[in-house]
C-alpha cells in the first residue's frame, strides 16, 4: 500500500491541509507541536475508523463540530480513496459521520454510509488490520529500539504470540483439561448400570416386540370383522331409514289425498258456478248487440235524410249552411244600406238642385238624369232584397234542421261507443271466465290423476316390513358393538404393550448413547494424547523455520541499510529471537555491546525484517509502507547517529515508501521528498518543498 494524498479539515490544529507523498523516503519536518503527528493520526483514522485512544476527542478541533479526512492510496495497481468524518453531537459526544463515509476504487464507489461495510472492504483490499498497522507499519516515538531492549524471554513471548506459537502452547495446556474430563467420562460410563445391563435390556425389548406384533395381528383380524359388522349394520340402518321414510311418505300421501279430495270438491263447485255466470254474461252481450244495431240504424236514417254518410260530413254541411247564412245577411245588410242612401238622395234631389254626394249645384236636366238612375238602382236593390230574404229564410231553416240532426247523431255516436265498450267489457269478462274455467278443468283433471297415483302408492306399502327392518337393525347394532368393544380392549392392550416397548426403547437408546459416549471418550483421549504430543514437537520446529526466515529478512534489510558504509555486518538470531551482530572478523556482539549507530541500524533492520516476515506470512503481500514517528528521539548530532539513521533510511530501497515525521532538519536532508509543517495563530500549514 502506497499513500498518495491526505486531505484533512478541522483535525487538531489543521483547518484545511493537503499533503501529497511520493514513493521513496518522504519526510515531514517541523518544530514541536506544529501538527506533524496530526497527519499520521488522520491517516490512522481514515484507514481504520477506530479511535487510537479512548475516544475521538484527540482528533476533532476544539472550536469545530465537524471534521473530515480523505486518504488516497495505491494498492496492486489500483487507486483507492477513503473518506471519513466526525461530528460533535449534543452533550459533546464525538462520533463518526456516516453521511460522508465512502470508499472508491479508480473513482467507482465500492461502499458507503455503513462503517462495518467500509472497514470490511478495506481489510479485504489491503489485508492489514489495526494491530498489524500499529505494531509493524507505524513505528511510533521511542518504539524503534523497544524490541531490542526487551529481555530475551519477553521478546520470545511477544514474537511467539505474533507468529501464533503461543496458541500451540495454550492448546497443549487446554487439551490436558479435556483429557482429564474425557478420562473421567469414560470411567463413569463403564460403571453405568445401563451400559452393563445392555444385553439383558435388549432381550427384554425383543420379547415385548414379539408380543406387540402378535397383538397387532389380532387387532387387524378384529378390524376386518368390525368393518364387516359395521357395513352390515349400516346397510340394515339404511334399509330401515328408507322404510321409515316410506312410512312417513305414506302418512304424508294420506294427508295429501285428503287435500286433493278437498281441492276436487272446490274445483267442481267453482266450475258449476262459473258456467252459470258464462250463460248470464253471454245473454247480456246479445242484448247489448241488439241495442247497438237499433242505435246504428237510427243514426244511418238521420244521415240518409241529409244525403251524408258520416257525422263528419254532417258537420261540414252545418258549417257550410252557417257560412252561407252569414254571407246572405252581410249582402242583405249592404243592400239595405244602399236603399236607405238612395231614398235620402231622392228626397234631396226633389227639394234642391244640388248633387246629393258633393252638394254642388246642378242643372235641372242633370238632376233628372241622376234621379232616373237612382230610381232604377233602387228598384233593382229592392227586388234583390226580396230574393235574399227568401233565400235566407230557406238557408236558416235548413241550418236548424241540420244542426239538430248533428246533435242527435253526436248523441247516438256516444251511445254507440258506450254500448260497444259494454259489449267489449262483457266479452273480455266472458273470455277470462272461460279461460279460468278451462284452467280449473285442467287442474281438476290433474288432481284426479294425482289422486289415482296417491291411492296406488298407498296400496303398495306394507306395515310389517318396517317392524322386521327394526328388529334386524337392532341385531346388527348389537353385534357391531360387541366386536367394537373387543377391538377397543385389544387396542388398550396394544397401547399398554407399546408404552412398555417405548420405555424399554428409551432405556436402550440411553444405553446406546452412553456406549457411544464411552467409545467417543476413548477415541478423544487417544486423539488428545496424539495432539498434545504433536503440539509439543511442532513448536520448536516452526520456531526454527521462522527464525531462519527472520534472520534472512533482517540480513537483507541490514545489507540495504549499510550499502553505502565501509562496513558490513552479519546478523544471527538465537532461539529466543535475540539478534547478535557479527562483524567481518567474526566477533559476535549482542545489542548491549554495539555502538549507537550500529544499534540504530540493527533496530531498523529488525523492525523492517520482522514487519516483512509477518506481512508476507499473514497477508501474502509485500511490505511496501513504513511510517516512522520521531525516529531520532534520544539521538544526537555529536555522535552523528541522526546522520547515520538518515542515510540508513534513504538506503532502505526494499520498502517502496517511507513516511517519517521529525523535527530534525538533519534527518530531512536525506529525504527524497520534504514536506514542511508550520503553525501560526494555532493553525497548521503544510508545504511541499
Amino acid at each position: 500500500m502506497i499513500i498518495r494524498r491526505i486531505e484533512i479539515q478541522n483535525i487538531r490544529s489543521h483547518l484545511s491541509s493537503k499533503v501529497e507523498f511520493d514513493e521513496g523516503f518522504n519526510c515531514m519536518v517541523g518544530g514541536v507541536g506544529v501538527g506533524k503527528t496530526s497527519i499520521l493520526l488522520s491517516l490512522h483514522f481514515a484507514l481504520f475508523g477506530e479511535p487510537l485512544y479512548r475516544d475521538y476527542g484527540y482528533l476533532l478541533r476544539e472550536d469545530k463540530n465537524n471534521c473530515k479526512v480523505s486518504v488516497e492510496f495505491e494498492h496492486s495497481g489500483k487507486i483507492y480513496k477513503v473518506v471519513r468524518g466526525l461530528k460533535r453531537e449534543r452533550g459533546g459526544r464525538i462520533t463518526q459521520d456516516p453521511s460522508i463515509l465512502t470508499l472508491s476504487e479508480n473513482g467507482k464507489l465500492l461502499a458507503w454510509g455503513k462503517i462495518a461495510a467500509v472497514q470490511e472492504q478495506l481489510k479485504t483490499i489491503t489485508g492489514i488490520d489495526k494491530k498489524m498497522f500499529e505494531e509493524f507499519i507505524w513505528i511510533q516515538q521511542e518504539k524503534l529500539k523497544e524490541i531490542l531492549n526487551m529481555t530475551p524471554r519477553e521478546r520470545q513471548n511477544l514474537l511467539d504470540e505474533l507468529f501464533g506459537f503461543t496458541d500451540f502452547h495454550k492448546a497443549w495446556e487446554s487439551l490436558l483439561q479435556y483429557k482429564k474430563h474425557y478420562d473421567a467420562v469414560r470411567v463413569t460410563l463403564e460403571k453405568d448400570p445401563d451400559v452393563a445391563g445392555f444385553t439383558e435390556l435388549k432381550n427384554q425389548y425383543d420379547e415385548l416386540l414379539v408380543e406387540y406384533i402378535n397383538l397387532q395381528s389380532e387387532i387387524e383380524n378384529l378390524k376386518g370383522m368390525v368393518a364387516e359388522a359395521e357395513k352390515s349394520f349400516r346397510d340394515a340402518e339404511e334399509n330401515l331409514r328408507n322404510l321409515e321414510a316410506l312410512e312417513r311418505k305414506v302418512e304424508s300421501l294420506k294427508e295429501e289425498k285428503l287435500k286433493v279430495l278437498t281441492l276436487l270438491s272446490e274445483s267442481n263447485a267453482y266450475i258449476e258456478n262459473s258456467k252459470k255466470q258464462i250463460e248470464d254474461k253471454s245473454l247480456d252481450v246479445e242484448n247489448y248487440r241488439d241495442s247497438l244495431r237499433q242505435i246504428k240504424n237510427e243514426r244511418e236514417k238521420i244521415l240518409g235524410s241529409f244525403h251524408v254518410k258520416s257525422l263528419t260530413e254532417l258537420k261540414n254541411l252545418v258549417e257550410r249552411l252557417d257560412k252561407e247564412s252569414l254571407n246572405i245577411k252581410n249582402e242583405f245588410s249592404s243592400l239595405k244600406g244602399f236603399v236607405e242612401n238612395a231614398e235620402k238622395s231622392l228626397i234631396i234631389l226633389e227639394n234642391e238642385d244640388v248633387c246629393p254626394t258633393c252638394r254642388r249645384k246642378i242643372e235641372s236636366f242633370e238632376r233628372d238624369k241622376i234621379v232616373n238612375q237612382i230610381r232604377i238602382e233602387y228598384s233593382n236593390a229592392q227586388q234583390k232584397l226580396l230574393t235574399l230574404e227568401s233565400r235566407l229564410n230557406e238557408v236558416e231553416l235548413n241550418f236548424k234542421s241540420a244542426f239538430e240532426a248533428k246533435s242527435k247523431v253526436e248523441f247516438l255516436e256516444s251511445k254507440i261507443s258506450e254500448v260497444e265498450k259494454l259489449i267489449s267489457d262483457r266479452e273480455k269478462e266472458l273470455n277470462e271466465l272461460k279461460s279460468k274455467v278451462n284452467e280449473k278443468l285442467r287442474i281438476h283433471e290433474n288432481l284426479s290423476l294425482k289422486l289415482k297415483d296417491i291411492e296406488n302408492e298407498i296400496s303398495m306399502f306394507k306395515v310389517d316390513e318396517v317392524e322386521n327392518a327394526r328388529r334386524v337393525r337392532e341385531e346388527k347394532l348389537l353385534n357391531y358393538k360387541n366386536l367394537l368393544s373387543q377391538l377397543k380392549h385389544q387396542e388398550e392392550m396394544v397401547k399398554e404393550k407399546l408404552n412398555q416397548l417405548e420405555i424399554v426403547e428409551r432405556k436402550l437408546q440411553t444405553a446406546r448413547e452412553k456406549i457411544k459416549q464411552k467409545n467417543l471418550a476413548d477415541k478423544v483421549c487417544k486423539i488428545i494424547d496424539l495432539l498434545r504430543f504433536s503440539y509439543k514437537e511442532v513448536v520448536p520446529l516452526l520456531r526454527e523455520v521462522y527464525i531462519d526466515g527472520l534472520r534472512e529478512t533482517v540480513q537483507s534489510v541490514m545489507d540495504s541499510l549499510t550499502s553505502e558504509s565501509e562496513r558490513s555486518f552479519y546478523v544471527e538470531i538465537d532461539d529466543e529471537y535475540t539478534p547478535i551482530l557479527i562483524d567481518e572478523s567474526g566477533f559476535k556482539r549482542n545489542v548491549n555491546q554495539i555502538s549507537g549507530g550500529e544499534r540504530t541500524w540493527l533496530a531498523l533492520a529488525y523492525r523492517v525484517g520482522l514487519g516483512r516476515l509477518i506481512m508476507e506470512a499473514k497477508t501474502g503481500q509485500s511490505f511496501e509502507l513504513l511510517i516512522l514517528d520521531e525516529p531520532t528521539e534520544a539521538l544526537g548530532t555529536e555522535d552523528r547517529s541522526i546522520e547515520a539513521l538518515a542515510k540508513a533510511i534513504s538506503n532502505l530501497k526494499m520498502v517502496r515508501q517511507i513516511l517519517a515525521v521529525t523535527h530534525s532538519e538533519e534527518l530531512a536532508k536525506e529525504a527524497s521528498t520534504k514536506i514542511f509543517v508550520s503553525k501560526r495563530n494555532n493553525i497548521s500549514f503544510v508545504e511541499k518543498l
